[in-house]
């Protein structure tokens, strides 16, 4: 596991495994979000366009070792503003499909260049990974301080994140009436059409009673997801009580 911690409130930050590089997964979805909020801030209307979620297109979640809570239904029109909700609120892939293919390329490009946050677009199974926690945080960053979009829409995006269907991971280590604004990565690793390993990261900002802090972890190995779960909740538990009792 790599993590990487930031309390708002004092400015402290630690990190620990910085220079291992992961494979994103559904914390891309982030960006796509945040292209579109960009968007938004000229004409708001491109939230109200309508998508069609074609019958026959490939079920992009059935693969998904965590499938979504609620997700698009095959031959149903949504709203931009109701395919980002199943996006970020579900991590709904069929969701994020249309989005993607229908986003202003340029808008999403300028989000990964202004944040300077990498993109691959030729990954292959023995070259995955790209990314660091700290390059993830910056995401979350921006929009705590509401420095890359308008505040409305910062807090429009965060809290769609705090509505997470998701409830292991961070949101399991710390008291349940503490917001969590937070996204989930999983991926599996197959070697041989097989899954050997799983990749499974929980970023967010924790809006702890006196600490506001940001924490992402991202880990990477053979164990069960129930045991991955755990190993985040067990961190994220062990950084709130410690803010909390001011260390």
């Amino acid at each position: 596991a790599s993590t990487y911690f930031a309390n708002y409130s004092t400015g402290q930050w630690a990190e620990t495994g910085q220079d291992e590089e992961y494979y994103p997964s559904s914390l891309g979805k982030i960006p796509i979000m945040m292209a579109y909020y960009e968007l938004a801030e000229n004409s708001s209307s491109i939230l109200d366009q309508k998508i069609t979620y074609p019958d026959g297109n490939p079920d992009l979640n059935a693969s998904q070792d965590i499938k979504p809570a609620e997700a698009i239904l095959p031959g149903e029109t949504y709203t931009v503003e109701q395919l980002i909700e199943y996006m970020i609120k579900y991590s709904d892939n069929n969701a994020a499909a249309l989005l993607s293919s229908n986003v202003d390329q340029a808008a999403l490009d300028n989000v990964y260049r202004d944040l300077q946050i990498p993109i691959d677009n030729n990954v292959t199974l023995a070259n995955a990974d790209f990314i660091t926690p700290q390059q993830v945080v910056t995401l979350f960053r921006v929009l705590y301080n509401a420095t890359y979009l308008t505040r409305d829409y910062s807090e429009q995006a965060l809290r769609l994140m705090s509505e997470s269907s998701f409830t292991e991971g961070l949101s399991a280590g710390v008291p349940s009436s503490t917001i969590v604004s937070q996204k989930l990565g999983l991926v599996g690793i197959q070697s041989g059409g097989v899954t050997t390993d799983h990749e499974m990261h929980d970023c967010g900002i924790i809006y702890a009673p006196n600490h506001p802090y940001l924490l992402c972890v991202m880990t990477r190995g053979s164990s069960s997801l129930s045991s991955m779960e755990s190993t985040i909740a067990d961190i994220s538990s062990s950084v709130y009580k410690n803010v909390e009792a001011g260390d």
